[in-house]
């Protein structure tokens, strides 16, 4: 007897940030009571797991990954009762809740912190961070925020000691090497556990140990606490997802996933392969990056992102290629002016200049490939982002529900709101919106939902084997997901130009071959199969598809 698989298997992820989802008590800023009320929505979309940015009390220095209290709720949001009330509807429709877990940093406003900067030099209390007399140890660590920051260390005048901070100066890194900290933090996984939430987003997890001679990430050490905290959610009893954010090579990212590690891990590395895709039209590249993270583990352990609350991280020559990153520099003119850091500070459809058709192509690819597809609030509806506000707020704007006042997010007078809604020229929020495009049949908001239902009927888009074929045309990548009782071939041109190619299919020659989409019949599989593609254009082909029974007379 085939084993279950675990319920993230194939799950498509919704990522989004619930003070900029839905306000449900008119203060300007989202909470549970709102998001709770967009739950039929998500439903109706198609999405079955949620991933929440952090929820805790925080000084939101840094969008709420700057923490005071791991175990509590920002008073914005609501409380513990209604996110109970929020996390019980949303099993009730059928969708898993997992929540952002900050293991690496706190805020400075941290009572830990306060404590530790008071305490004496060497004493427990002082130990639960990081802290040197010389600010050049670890001096092979790379500056994350560098556009912030000159250091990773910060002289505290309190404490007369520099502070290890990985992330923004108002973020201490806490001191794994303290057991007191492990220890604690596994404490805060049992709380949110035992409140009902089904798996957590590892934020930051190659950072938390220090070494001198490295980067400071993934070393042992943090292997040997993962197993820990992969221990402490088994004995929960039940599937509990561990998502790793891990921003490195597939080769480095990989041992995150051994079996007594994590369930899965975000692919950056193939993110920013499938952005160079469309920027240069040539799909070598990537399909030698899916041929990889393939090889190193099993697809569907992979959690695949387009665009998220961060900035497109492409890296400093570690993550990728420089030859890649200059591809994407060169190809995609509507990042130039909004890098930050070491990535492009922007929206997908902004990104992609507002054109429909490279962004359902990227997601036809995301939602056909093995893992675990992530959608970005807001850009199921190609929502536009805001140049020049604040660090990443560009990009966490108010989610677009109606051509009403403020998008229906909020009926708070516009200075209380949390950020301005979109008003950009061919992004204002009051024609990019859930309303006006669900009444739309060709909106990019119902094309979402055809594909994510198409993906729901077809066992192989979620959980089938991955098998790349060849492509005689160089902006065609092509590529079959199986199960044992399907084939589903897919076929996407990367270019700004038509593509005509011939594909050999003798292996199922003569069998039925049907589009997906639109239930199309196709002629039967050959030894020369002819395939048409628009520009960016894609398709999904049943293969091998059963005639249906004729009806007796």
């Amino acid at each position: 007897m085939t084993p279950a698989l675990p319920w993230w298997s194939g799950t498509v992820i919704y990522q989004l940030i619930v003070r900029s989802y839905s306000d449900g008590n008119g203060d300007g800023i989202g909470d549970f009571k709102g998001l709770a009320a967009r739950l039929p929505y998500l439903r109706w979309l198609g999405v079955n797991t949620l991933w929440l940015t952090p929820i805790y009390p925080s000084p939101l220095r840094d969008g709420g990954y700057d923490i005071t209290d791991f175990t509590g709720i920002h008073p914005d949001l609501g409380d513990l009762a209604s996110f109970h009330r929020f996390l019980t509807a949303a099993h009730s429709q059928g969708m898993r809740v997992i929540l952002d877990l900050v293991l690496n940093h706190t805020s400075d406003l941290h009572p830990w912190f306060q404590r530790a900067r008071w305490a004496p030099k060497g004493s427990s209390e002082r130990d639960v961070y990081v802290w040197s007399d010389d600010p050049k140890r670890y001096a092979e660590a790379p500056v994350l925020f560098r556009h912030f920051e000159a250091s990773n260390w910060e002289w505290d005048p309190v404490a007369e000691q520099y502070y290890l901070h990985r992330f923004l100066r108002h973020q201490p890194d806490l001191n794994y090497e303290n057991p007191w900290v492990q220890d604690t933090m596994l404490e805060v996984v049992d709380f949110w556990l035992d409140r009902g939430v089904d798996g957590f987003r590892l934020d930051a997890v190659p950072f938390l140990f220090e070494s001198e001679g490295s980067r400071c990430e993934g070393l042992p050490e943090t292997h040997t606490f993962l197993k820990r905290l992969r221990e402490r959610v088994d004995r929960h009893g039940r599937d509990v997802l561990l998502l790793g954010e891990a921003i490195q090579p597939v080769q480095e990212a990989a041992p995150y996933l051994a079996d007594d590690e994590l369930h899965g891990a975000f692919n950056f590395v193939l993110t920013a392969h499938l952005f160079a895709a469309i920027a240069s039209g040539r799909i070598q590249q990537l399909g030698e990056c899916l041929m990889e993270a393939e090889q190193a583990v099993c697809g569907p352990r992979w959690a695949l992102p387009l665009r998220n609350h961060d900035e497109l991280w492409l890296g400093d020559g570690h993550l990728i290629s420089d030859e890649v990153i200059q591809t994407i520099r060169v190809g995609l003119p509507q990042g130039q002016g909004h890098w930050l850091n070491w990535g492009i500070n922007r929206r997908l459809a902004p990104l992609l200049n507002g054109d429909p058709r490279s962004n359902r192509l990227l997601h036809g690819l995301l939602y056909s490939l093995p893992g675990m597809p992530c959608l970005y609030y807001g850009d199921e509806l190609g929502m536009g982002d805001w140049p020049g506000l604040r660090d990443r707020d560009p990009n966490r704007t108010p989610m677009a529900w109606t051509p009403a006042r403020n998008g229906g997010f909020s009926t708070a007078p516009d200075p209380l709101l949390v950020l301005p809604p979109i008003t950009a020229p061919g992004y204002d929020y009051r024609v990019v919106n859930v309303e006006v495009q669900k009444q739309l049949p060709g909106s990019l908001l119902n094309w979402h939902r055809r594909m994510l239902t198409c993906r729901r009927l077809l066992p192989a888009l979620r959980h089938g084997s991955f098998r790349l074929l060849h492509s005689p045309h160089p902006g065609v990548l092509v590529y079959l997901r199986c199960t044992e009782a399907m084939t589903v071939l897919v076929a996407a041109n990367v270019t700004a130009a038509g593509a005509s190619l011939s594909l050999d299919l003798s292996e199922w020659a003569g069998e039925r071959t049907r589009e997906v989409m639109w239930g199309c019949e196709f002629p039967p599989a050959a030894a020369e199969w002819f395939v048409n593609l628009p520009p960016y254009g894609f398709n999904w082909w049943l293969i091998g598809e059963v005639e249906p029974a004729a009806t007796p007379a």
